[in-house]
């Protein structure tokens, strides 16, 4: 379970094999993700799970701590702290504790978009998150303080990691208890996005990284993201992902900060598509 790349289906189906059933596997999965030890809750262990289950429970927990760890705290001004995540093959990542109850967490170690001002993508791509890697980043802030709102803003590209960051995103909206709006996913954009995130049972916000309204400009300081333009990357956001049939409230904020050494402007169309 901690080894590289791994997922929450790793868990479900080790779980399923120890004879845990359709309400108990649930139930350790909420254990997990709100930071409590594994079989607590309203029930007995002894009375509620299979002997199997009970007895793997040790090791199924400490499996699930040795996914990420956190190698340094570093606090700031605002309210946010930065962590230094260690993963369990030395690989580390970054997730960052926002004011209101927000986290914004990595999908990838390193970057294959290569933005000119970022220093994640400098080295390329290393390898990708598996989606209980991602989540693990959940439960280590939650150790901390409260987390009501996740955003896929952090190290990495969501889109080059669709299958992982979907699974993430659902296991966090059902088991994890984070409303669907309050789940933000974050793209340079890529067409597979505007076709995967309306087909997930869990419905996410979708954040749009423009970086500048110029296409000629966009396309230097992205080289490698996808060429579509501006205005058809705003228009799928609200044709594919706010489709009237996904979601019941339509909204768009425009946040504008100056970027590339203050040459360039960094502009986000942020769209909730939860219910």
């Amino acid at each position: 379970m901690n080894s590289p790349g791994a997922r929450v289906d790793d868990l479900r189906r080790r779980l399923q094999d120890l004879g845990a059933g359709p309400a108990h596997v649930p139930a350790l999965l909420r254990a997990w993700l709100e930071a409590r030890p594994l079989g607590s809750g309203k029930r007995q262990a002894e009375h509620f799970f299979p002997l199997a289950v009970r007895e793997a429970l040790p090791q199924l927990s400490q499996s699930l701590q040795g996914l990420a760890s956190v190698r340094s705290e570093h606090p700031a001004s605002d309210g946010s702290v930065r962590f230094l995540v260690s993963l369990c093959d030395g690989q580390t990542v970054e997730s960052v504790m926002l004011p209101r109850d927000g986290l914004c967490v990595s999908t990838q170690v390193g970057c294959a978009v290569g933005c000119r001002f970022c220093m994640t993508g400098q080295n390329g791509l290393l390898r990708q998150l598996g989606s209980a890697e991602i989540v693990a980043q959940v439960v280590l802030a939650r150790r901390q303080r409260r987390v009501k709102k996740v955003v896929f803003m952090g190290m990495g590209e969501p889109a080059h990691n669709l299958d992982n960051v979907a699974e993430a995103i659902e296991v966090l909206g059902q088991e994890g208890g984070i409303g669907h709006k309050n789940l933000v996913f974050s793209t340079v954009g890529d067409l597979r996005v505007f076709e995967c995130l309306p087909q997930l049972r869990v419905k996410p916000a979708l954040a749009l990284s423009l970086h500048t309204t110029r296409d000629d400009l966009r396309a230097s300081l992205l080289p490698r993201a996808p060429r579509i333009p501006v205005a058809e990357l705003v228009r799928l956001g609200d044709a594919k992902v706010c489709s009237p049939a996904s979601v019941n409230r339509r909204a768009r904020k425009w946040t504008a900060d100056a970027g590339n050494c203050g040459r360039a402007l960094a502009l986000r169309a942020l769209t909730p598509c939860g219910p």
